[in-house]
């Protein structure tokens, strides 16, 4: 008979992965080349989940993009507000905040563990938090010379070759063609 710990293994191994799919871009995956330049990036639903996943793919592409091409793109750090209840963990003699926890984490705790947590520290529920998202932009540039659009450089003419007169083709033998 199988016992509870392996059965838990088995439903751990065969849980299905979650498929994220862009919000603007119906059908498609998100991804960093994807999510790295849209406009609503703090905005969106699906990023906040895959992002909590991927947070080191995102940010490894990002970094190595704006250090691949530093004179073409640039990064821009905006803020995700992530609404949902949490309990920020604030040190009373340094008053630095230690740590933002899951209100249903700390639901979760036994009486000492919750006694051990609050210790020396301040508790205050937050309803929002931010997170910082690092977006890639292109460089602006400021234009230092006149630009004309209305007229072409000059081009250099080719020579133009004469062409002969081209062969008649032949009728076709045989059948009498119907007019």
């Amino acid at each position: 008979m199988l016992d509870k710990q392996s059965l838990d293994a088995d439903l751990k191994e065969m849980k299905k992965s979650r498929l994220f799919t862009c919000e603007i871009k119906r059908h498609r995956e998100l991804s960093p080349p994807l999510c790295a330049v849209c406009p609503r990036i703090a905005k969106c639903r699906a990023f906040r989940i895959w992002y909590r996943l991927h947070k080191k793919e995102y940010l490894d592409f990002v970094s190595e993009i704006c250090n691949k091409f530093p004179d073409k793109y640039q990064m821009e750090v905006i803020f995700m507000a992530e609404k949902q209840s949490f309990v920020q963990i604030v040190d009373m003699t340094s008053g630095k905040i230690e740590r933002i926890v899951n209100l249903a984490e700390i639901e979760a705790m036994t009486a000492e563990e919750k006694l051990a947590l609050s210790r020396d520290k301040n508790l205050f529920v937050v309803t929002h938090r931010l997170e910082p998202i690092v977006k890639v932009e292109l460089r602006k540039s400021v234009i230092t010379q006149e630009m004309r659009f209305g007229a072409e450089p000059p081009k250099a003419e080719e020579p133009i070759e004469e062409i002969g007169p081209e062969p008649i083709p032949a009728k076709p033998k045989g059948r009498k063609a119907r007019a």
